[in-house]
């Protein structure tokens, strides 16, 4: 397997990224359903991919839909109501927190869902005790790779939104 093939570290889901800046650009109901886009993605792709733990966690369709439908739908209403009105010069610092805030969302929901299910289900894997699992996917997920899924919205949701913002306020898109 060539070296690529492995995840060293972090893995960033940039797609999260995606989703906040289309919900910058676009409106909230557009981010929603980019949100629901992507979720059924991640849906399709935990039924049909090699199974593991991040595919046992989004068969389940409301892991799935509902975090991603969030992002797009909470990071349109706070661009709209907290951020636009400002002279878009301004915006950079806002963009940067709305791309954390992006990825806190997305993780927040999913592990809040995954830990709701599996508390209620009983769900164990093998190696991992019972009373220990919520505990191991919130130390192992949100503390480690969140906090790099939020680092990484806050550089690359505003590097990429400002440009596209500028554009689109030159064009008198926006």
């Amino acid at each position: 397997m060539p070296l690529g093939a492995f995840v060293l570290g972090a893995a960033v889901t940039i797609i999260t990224f995606t989703v906040a800046i289309g919900a910058i650009v676009l409106g909230p109901r557009t981010g929603a359903l980019l949100g629901l886009v992507w979720g059924l993605y991640s849906l399709w792709h935990a039924w049909t991919a090699v199974p593991s733990i991040g595919a046992l966690i989004f068969r389940n369709p409301i892991a799935a839909l509902f975090p991603r439908i969030m992002v797009g739908l909470l990071i349109g209403l706070l661009y709209q109501y907290w951020v636009k009105q400002r002279p878009l010069k301004k915006q950079a610092p806002y963009l940067m927190i709305l791309g954390g805030l992006s990825a806190f969302i997305n993780t927040a929901l999913v592990l809040l869902i995954t830990w709701v299910s599996f508390s209620l289900m009983n769900t164990s894997f093998t190696g991992i005790p019972d009373t220990g699992l919520a505990n191991w996917l919130i130390t192992s997920i949100a503390g480690f790779n969140g906090i790099f899924e939020i680092i990484a919205g806050m550089i690359l949701v505003p590097l990429i939104g400002m440009p596209v913002l500028s554009y689109l306020k030159r064009q008198n898109l926006i």
